[in-house]
């Protein structure tokens, strides 16, 4: 066999010591499902009509692409949960009836179709509710641990962990994790406020991200609630925890003025992709979007950067690969879902684009321009599939609607092997947990802005609600009103960074977080290389070269 010097240059591993990247799909949408009131001549669909979201809302997503939501609102004026796969789905468990006043929060999932969430109502049927989606009738509750009186931004991973923030009598949190241990399950505290042990750095604990590998991670406060004195850490089984971001206030080296109080996302090689605020060159605050690569700092997403006008304050997901799926205006003031892997940007849905629906073309739309387009916080699976939820009308009529839609944007990457959502990646336990209530739905906190104008009754949504200390503790802090058509739950964003927590940046680690670079023309956020980083391109490049010049002379 020949090798072009091309080739060789390759196998020689020139290329090896390259930076590697994610690599970005394109997308092909599929609707899940359309939620609708009953007045609407245009129905539901794998619904019945009036059984209606809430206001706010996070829908996980399997590698196998199953999915689930929570209803707030059903015609037997009960919560209840819908699960689905591939363009099918339905109402698969209603709620028992537990008074008007009862809190449910988002169901978390994982490809052995366990399902987890929340309810908080001050009764004794409180606790982490967890089922299969194939077994929907056999129901356990945990109440873990004791003393706790809600549960907010409940996640459950692969091997049927669960993570939460838990709120106890005496008013103090905690992160807590359960592991599944025979027919029950062990208790591991991972961070404390001072409330619960005077010993704590922290006077209070923001909503965590959980992944696979029985990790944490999480902002906290370390001063005075609310004054930007601010860490953040992932915490790992067994003990112990690192530091990879720090405020101003801590380290006036850190690019990060404030963090904001909705939860980072953190995949299993130890990524984070958070949101905060950073300080412009006039002093005014930009919402920012974070990448942790497990060694610095990365800006992704920007205010005012490269084709994003403004980032939305939703909680980011990430997958392993590195990819960030979150929500921002674009340069024309319309809304959009994007993801990027630090080096490119590439949009997933933007307001007004034509899709594909089951009454034939729909459009992404509503009918006010204040009204927002999309819904809650965008996920996305180990493949670079992505869910979001938007309002739907026809192609030519925006003042005709056709209520809300979910979508799976299909990835156009092959499934990987094993991985996060890998269904051989080891089951959950029957009846173990599943993902999130926590999620990416804004927990709480200012800076958190579900509940703008979209929300049916214009107020927040579960786990979407205030995070300020003392003020949003409990899960689904706000109201859990339906969304039946209008589809965001999370309201326009105020001006970035004018709530107490509105988007604030986080912090650098002093000797761990190299300092961000200026930011490219381009808004990508990517790091420079010095120049020797740069040989192996110039070689591939003369490779190149000479390989061209070779088969334009087989060609003379």
């Amino acid at each position: 066999m020949r090798f072009s010097l091309f080739q060789a240059l390759l196998c020689g591993g020139v290329l090896c010591a390259l930076p590697s990247r994610a690599e970005l799909p394109t997308y092909t949408l599929q609707l899940q499902a359309r939620a609708n009131l009953s007045g609407n001549p245009s129905g539901a669909f794998n619904l019945e009509p009036d059984n209606l979201l809430p206001g706010s809302y996070r829908v996980p997503l399997a590698q196998d692409r199953q999915l689930a939501f929570r209803l707030s609102y059903t015609p037997e004026g009960r919560r209840a949960l819908w699960w689905g796969q591939d363009g099918v789905g339905q109402r698969i468990y209603l709620l028992p009836d537990l008074g008007e006043d009862v809190l449910a929060g988002d169901p978390d999932l994982n490809a052995a179709g366990d399902l987890a969430f929340s309810v908080s109502n001050g009764t004794r049927d409180n606790g982490i509710y967890l089922l299969n989606a194939q077994r929907p009738d056999q129901v356990r509750i945990l109440k873990e641990p004791y003393g706790v009186t809600s549960w907010s931004s409940v996640a459950l991973n692969e091997v049927g962990q669960l993570a939460f923030r838990a709120t106890f009598s005496s008013s103090g949190q905690a992160y807590v994790m359960l592991s599944p241990s025979g027919s029950n399950f062990t208790t591991e505290y991972f961070a404390r406020e001072q409330k619960l042990d005077s010993s704590s750095p922290f006077t209070y604990l923001y909503s965590p991200g959980f992944n696979d590998q029985g990790q944490i991670a999480g902002v906290g406060d370390v001063g005075d609630p609310g004054a930007g004195f601010q860490e953040l850490h992932i915490w790992s089984s067994g003990g112990g925890s690192r530091r990879i971001a720090v405020t101003q206030a801590l380290d006036a080296t850190s690019p990060i003025f404030k963090m904001a109080s909705v939860q980072p996302a953190l995949s299993n090689s130890g990524k984070v992709a958070f949101l905060g605020t950073a300080k412009s060159a006039t002093g005014s605050n930009l919402t920012s979007l974070w990448l942790w690569d497990g060694a610095e700092l990365r800006l992704l997403a920007q205010n005012g950067r490269g084709e994003i006008k403004e980032v939305e304050i939703f909680p980011p997901d990430i997958n392993d690969s590195g990819v960030v799926v979150f929500r921002a205006f674009d340069s024309a003031g319309l809304r959009a879902v994007w993801v990027s892997d630090g080096e490119v940007t590439r949009r997933v849905a933007t307001e007004h684009d034509l899709v594909p629906s089951d009454l034939g073309e729909a459009r992404l739309d509503q009918e006010k321009p204040s009204v927002p387009v999309f819904g809650g916080s965008p996920t996305i699976n180990a493949r670079g599939d992505v869910t979001f939820v938007a309002g739907l009308a026809p192609p030519d009529n925006d003042q005709e609607e056709w209520g809300t839609a979910i979508f799976v944007a299909r990835s156009s990457l092959p499934e990987p092997d094993g991985g996060t959502g890998d269904t051989d990646g080891g089951p959950a336990p029957d009846g173990g947990p599943g993902d999130v209530d926590g999620g990416t739905e804004p927990d709480g906190g200012p800076g958190d802005v579900d509940g703008g104008p979209g929300d049916i009754d214009g107020g927040p949504a579960p786990d979407a609600g205030s995070d300020i200390p003392d003020a949003g503790s409990e899960e689904d802090a706000g109201s859990d009103a339906p969304d039946g058509g209008e589809a965001d739950g999370g309201g326009t964003p105020g001006t970035p960074g004018t709530g107490a927590d509105a988007g604030q940046p986080p912090g650098e680690e002093p000797g761990d977080v190299s300092p961000l670079p200026e930011p490219s023309p381009s808004g990508c956020g990517c790091q420079s290389a010095d120049a020797g980083a740069l040989w192996p391109w110039m070689l591939v490049g003369l490779a190149w070269l000479i390989e061209g010049r070779r088969r334009g002379a087989r060609r003379a």
